[in-house]
Formats: structure tokens, C-alpha cells, sequence
């Protein structure tokens, strides 16, 4: 701009000048009647150059001076710079400042005066890099700020940021780079980033189901372990209301912790969802509030699922109370065993007699006998038995049963049908024990009939298994109740012991099989017996 002023005097003074030297030398000349002497004119003309070629020289010195002055201004200015600036011509540095000397490791300018500037550029951004002074030297336009690396003259990595600028140096093109040293700023985001990658490493590795609520109590986030211990997938939960995966009993003891979450308290609970396939889970919960910047903005919800944790503490109750079981089992059995030894006795000496009745003695013998194999029966709870084993058929121990409770079954207008099988093999079995179970599972049937129905009976081989199938249309058992069948001194009747259904369990494991029991409330229930034969051929051969 100073030279653009400059330009404009000398040419205004340069006018004025001429134009008044023109007008007065004229007159001069007329008034001294000279006008015919050329020498006069050449002389006024050579006078002319020189003056104005004087003038000149004092305006263009002047003008060099403040150009000089400007330029050491501005060397001064980048020279002490804290900021590097370097200039490039031709691909090879031509000027640097102190300061961008020692970001690349130079002790002085002079290191790098001349080095080639891809020498400087970290492998990565060179191609960047080139169409950046493409765009430069090409179409004169700067650049913004961008972030690269560059390499130091002794090998180590130094994070910069850049902005080239198009400028004339020494009279050529040249590009103008304006340098800031950012490593510190990059270690500090990558140690931040490093630890936003350890923490989500944490979460989304956890074992335990970790998830953020915002404060409506709505899902933002969730890590893998949740959709892992609920059943649903991220997508499902996100957005939704955490208290509907919440069993019903436990939505009001969740609600109460989220609210002393959103108020800044960490409570833990154990409570119990509902999983995607319907069944209950329980859980440890604890909720913590989300603080940023002071502010709680929601709610971490950090849930461990404890669902075996709950079924061994209740194996273990369980057990507890076989325990106590067995050793009731065991005194009431040998209490019952002496009177009965007394009177089986007595029968027998009444028999000697020929004046008694020896057949009401010989069915008072096999109802004495009946009782004490029921007695011994109860030492199945107390501990194992040697069970003596015999090869039977199942069909027959069916028969017998049926034979005994057909006139209960006829007093509670229910009807038995059976579907038996002709290829039922023999087996290895405990006939008396095996009774038992037919005789509780029919019993327990006809009992949830109140108001008469159907009991139908399947049996057949399945897999070298047979299967006895009971399915009854009675009342049915709740989910709930389910849970629950088996334990000793639960059960669903009003004067039950809840040791029928134990003690079935017990007879059917030491016969090597299983009882599954299926059943819906108010429409039925299913129960199969399944008895191995594995052994039977082996027997037969014996």
C-alpha cells in the first residue's frame, strides 16, 4: 500500500514539475528573444533530464529506505517469533526461522537452510501435504489450519499444525508455512482417548449387565452382558422404560433407588425381571448417578445376575429340610416297625388255631405286610437303601394299581383310559416302589378333578426308555407353584404333607430315570415317568 502511494507522488510531483518547467522555460526563452537557438532547447531539454532524474533519485532513496525499514520490521518480527515459520521455494527450505529450527532439532537456521522439505514430512502426510502446495503455488490460494507430523533431524515424531500461505520472497513465488507445535496437546488427547477405550473396555467386557438411564428412567446405553442376561437385543432396550423388564412385586422397591440415584444416593437391591423367553431372573442392582460438571444427568444401573446364586441357596434349604425329614423319617419308621412286629406275631399264633378264620388272617397278614413296606418307605427320605431288584413287567404293576384306585376314581366321576403298548419289555425294578409312584401320581390326578374329568394313560418305549405318560384336564399348577414342586412340606392341597411328589423323585433316581411334569393352571397337567432298559437283555441272558 506504502508503494502504491509512493508511485502515486512521484508521478503527481513528476507532472506538476514538468508541466511548470515547460510553461516558465517558453517564456523564459521569449522574453530573452531565444528562441531561434537550438543548442538552447537541447540545452533546456538535457537541463530538464537531469533535474528531473535528481528529484527522482532523492524520492526513490527515500522509498528504499522505508521498504528497508518495513523488511527489517517484519524479519525482526518472524525472526523472534515464538511460533516456527518456514519458507519453501522449490521444494527445498530457503528460509527458517529460530524457532521452527528447534521444533525440527536444528540448533540454528542454517541446519536446515536448503534441506529438501519432504526430508521433514512423516510418511503418512506427504501426499497431503504436496497437493496442499499444489493449491498453493497453483492457485495461490492458503490453506487452513491442518494437523500432520512431521519427522526432527534426530528421527522423533513431533504433531504440528499447519497453514501455508502464497508469498513473493526474494522477488519468486514461494510458500510460507506457519507452524504450532500441538504434541503436548495430542498426548493429552490420546492419553484421554486411551482411557475412554480402557473404560469402555471395562463395560463392554464386564460380566455384569452395565447400563445408563437418563433421568425418566428410560435406556441410553447398555453393554453386551445386558442383552446376554435379559434375552433382548440393544436395539429392543434402547429407549425403553427400564421398569417394564421389572417383575411387578419389585417395580416399586427399583423405583424408590432411582429416585435416591437421581438425588445423588448408590442403594443396591435384589430383585427379580422378566427375561425374553418370560421366565424370572434375579438379580443384584445397584444405581449410581451420572455427575458432569456437577450436575447429575442419570443413572448408571450395574445388575449381576444372581439366579444360581438363589437356586443353590434354596438346593441348600432344601437339603436342609430332607435333613430334617430323613431323621423324622427314620425315628417314625422304627416307632411303627415294633407294634408291628407284635401284632404280625400274634396273627401268626392266631393262624396255629384251626377255630379262626384263615383267610380273614391271611389278609390281616398281607395288609400288615403292605404297612410295613409303606414304613420302609419312609427310610428312602432318611438315606439310600439296598433295594433289592427284580425283573418285572411295568404293565402288570399298572394293573394292580388301577385295580386299587378305580373305585376312588369312579366315587370322583373320573375316568381312567389307558393306552398300553404291546411291546413293553421287562425291567429292572423295585416292584413295591414303583406302586408307590403310580399309586401318587393317580391319587394326586384325581384329586385336582374335583368336579370330574379325564385321566388318560400312555405307555411305550421311547429311545430304549419307557415312557408312562399321566395327563389329567384338573385345575392345573401356576408358573409360580411350579418352581416349587418337589420341596418337602409344599404342596398344593389343603392336608398335604408335600412329601408325596419328594419322595416319587427319590424312587424314580434310584431306578436310574426321570419325572418331568408339565402344566398350564385351569387346563391340566402332564406328568412322565421315563425308566431305563438298558440293562434288560443282560438280565434275560441270566
Amino acid at each position: 500500500m506504502e508503494k502504491s502511494e509512493s508511485a502515486v507522488k512521484i508521478s503527481f510531483v513528476y507532472v506538476i514539475i514538468g508541466s511548470l518547467w515547460i510553461i516558465l522555460s517558453d517564456k523564459l526563452i521569449d522574453m530573452l528573444q531565444l528562441s531561434d537557438a537550438i543548442t538552447v532547447n537541447a540545452s533546456k531539454g538535457l537541463f530538464y533530464v537531469l533535474s528531473t532524474a535528481v528529484i527522482l533519485y532523492f524520492w526513490v532513496k527515500r522509498l528504499k529506505k522505508a521498504l528497508t525499514e518495513s523488511e527489517e520490521r517484519y524479519r525482526a518480527i518472524v525472526e523472534h517469533s515464538p511460533e516456527p515459520v518456514a519458507v519453501h521455494r522449490d521444494g527445498k527450505i530457503v528460509f527458517i526461522n529460530p524457532a521452527g529450527a528447534k521444533i525440527v532439532g536444528a540448533s540454528s537456521p542454517e541446519e536446515v537452510i536448503g534441506l529438501p522439505i519432504v526430508t521433514m514430512i512423516h510418511p503418512e502426510f506427504i501426499d497431503r501435504v504436496m497437493e496442499r502446495v499444489r493449491q498453493v503455488v497453483v492457485e495461490g490460494k492458503s490453506t487452513v489450519p491442518v494437523e500432520q507430523k512431521i519427522v526432527r533431524l534426530d528421527g522423533q515424531v513431533v504433531d504440528v499444525e499447519v497453514r501455508s500461505v502464497p508469498i513473493k520472497y526474494l522477488g519468486k513465488s514461494a510458500v510460507q508455512l506457519l507452524c504450532k507445535d500441538i504434541t503436548e496437546r495430542k498426548q493429552a488427547e490420546r492419553k484421554l482417548e486411551e482411557q475412554e477405550q480402557a473404560y469402555m473396555s471395562l463395560v463392554d467386557h464386564n460380566p455384569d449387565a452395565i447400563f445408563r438411564l437418563d433421568l425418566e428412567g428410560y435406556f441410553l446405553n447398555a453393554n453386551p452382558a445386558t442383552s446376554k442376561i435379559t434375552g433382548f437385543q440393544l436395539d429392543d432396550l434402547l429407549h425403553q422404560p427400564f421398569k417394564e423388564l421389572i417383575m411387578t412385586d419389585d417395580r416399586e422397591k427399583v423405583c424408590a433407588i432411582f429416585k435416591e440415584a437421581v438425588n445423588g444416593e448408590s442403594n443396591s437391591i435384589e430383585i427379580a425381571i422378566r427375561h425374553e423367553s418370560g421366565l424370572p431372573i434375579d438379580l443384584n442392582l445397584k444405581m449410581v448417578p451420572i455427575v458432569i460438571h456437577g450436575k447429575i444427568q442419570g443413572v448408571y444401573g450395574i445388575a449381576k445376575d444372581i439366579t444360581n446364586r438363589k437356586r443353590t441357596e434354596e438346593l441348600l434349604i432344601k437339603s436342609e429340610k430332607l435333613s430334617v425329614v430323613g431323621q423324622l423319617a427314620a425315628g417314625v419308621a422304627h416307632e411303627i416297625r415294633n407294634p408291628l412286629t407284635s401284632l404280625r406275631g400274634f396273627v401268626q399264633l392266631f393262624q396255629a388255631k384251626e377255630d379262626m378264620n384263615q383267610e380273614y388272617l391271611k389278609i390281616m397278614l398281607s395288609e400288615l405286610d403292605r404297612i410295613n413296606d409303606i414304613v420302609s418307605e419312609f427310610l428312602v427320605i432318611a438315606k439310600p437303601q439296598a433295594m433289592s431288584f427284580e425283573v418285572r413287567d411295568v404293565r402288570q404293576i399298572y394293573y394292580e394299581v388301577f385295580s386299587l384306585l378305580e373305585t376312588q376314581a369312579t366315587l370322583s366321576n373320573v375316568q381312567i383310559h389307558a393306552d398300553i403298548a404291546d411291546d413293553i419289555p421287562m425291567i429292572n425294578c423295585q416292584q413295591n416302589q414303583l406302586k408307590q409312584v403310580f399309586i401318587n401320581i393317580l391319587k394326586n390326578a384325581i384329586e385336582s378333578m374335583t368336579s370330574g374329568g379325564n385321566i388318560h394313560i400312555e405307555m411305550k418305549v421311547v429311545d430304549r426308555h419307557i415312557m408312562v405318560r399321566f395327563i389329567d384336564n384338573g385345575c392345573g399348577i401356576s408358573e409360580e407353584r411350579m418352581l416349587m414342586l418337589g420341596e418337602p412340606f409344599y404342596t398344593t392341597k389343603e392336608k398335604g404333607t408335600g412329601l408325596g411328589l419328594m419322595v416319587c423323585h427319590k424312587i424314580i433316581e434310584a431306578h436310574g430315570g426321570s419325572l418331568h411334569i408339565e402344566s398350564q393352571l385351569d387346563k391340566g397337567t402332564t406328568v412322565d415317568l421315563i425308566l431305563p432298559i438298558e440293562e434288560i437283555g443282560i438280565l434275560q441272558e441270566a
